[in-house]
């Protein structure tokens, strides 16, 4: 895909993985960073002067389509979506507050990210040149202790980018499933781990679309989907290890 004079729009675009995308692309593209946080947006404005911030709740119907319209008046169209805003957070599903999380956590997760690209879908069609991408997770690999909720939420969607290249085929809209490993960025900080950079993610996805990688697999997870394919048990432990602080490291 020819990252150069393409209409985009990046969810949670003010902060993290999303923030440093928006960096990567603001040069050559017109790069619109959406969130929930003003302060936070304009924070990037006055970093990147060259992107557009605008104010999007994807949990909100009446937000994401007001945001879809402004890109066909403002922007006059959109070329590529990145679904990047997700909730990231462990609990036990036997907690008290787990049925709130739960409901905010596939809210946002799941039923934001379909909402958006649904009513994307129209502006992407009328590209020349369209793509999608979902952001994945290992743990939608793996059964983690604790990350029940955020897994099957991350496994919806893979199925989702899978399905929907499918349905796509043909259309000339590309479907891209970038799946990184923890980033040094918002809750994840708090995870007494290794971690690559947010940096280091947003490179890998810029690569990953320029060679047309409709599954970009980053770093240490390349060697994680053949594994988790040939030994489940394997790849629980593999996912395990890489979100799991070290025993007296909590």
């Amino acid at each position: 895909m020819r990252l150069s004079g393409k209409k985009i729009l990046i969810t949670g675009g003010g902060s993290g993985i999303g923030l440093e995308l928006a960096r990567r692309l603001a040069d050559a593209n017109h790069v619109i960073i959406a969130g929930r946080g003003e302060a936070q947006l304009e924070r990037a404005r006055a970093d990147v002067p060259a992107l557009h911030p605008i104010r999007l709740d994807v949990t909100s119907e009446t937000e994401a389509r007001d945001a879809v319209a402004s890109l066909a008046a403002d922007a006059g169209g959109l070329d590529l979506l990145v679904n990047n805003a997700g909730f990231f957070r462990s609990y036990p599903l036997a907690s008290p507050d787990a049925g709130k999380k739960s409901v905010e956590d596939i809210e946002v997760n799941v039923v934001g990210v379909v909402r958006m690209t649904s009513l994307a879908l129209p502006l992407l069609q009328a590209s020349p040149e369209a793509g999608i991408v979902f952001i994945s997770s290992p743990i939608a690999l793996a059964a983690v202790p604790g990350y029940a909720i955020y897994g099957a939420t991350k496994a919806a969607v893979r199925s989702l980018a899978r399905s929907l290249r499918a349905e796509l085929a043909g259309s000339g809209i590309r479907v891209f499933e970038a799946m990184p490993p923890l980033a040094d960025t918002g809750p994840v900080r708090d995870v007494d781990v290794p971690k690559v950079s947010p940096g280091t993610v947003a490179d890998a996805i810029v690569a990953g679309l320029e060679q047309d990688r409709h599954e970009i697999r980053i770093g240490r997870i390349r060697q994680l989907v053949p594994l988790a394919r040939i030994s489940p048990r394997l790849g629980d432990r593999f996912v395990r290890q890489a979100v799991t602080p070290p025993e007296g490291n909590s």
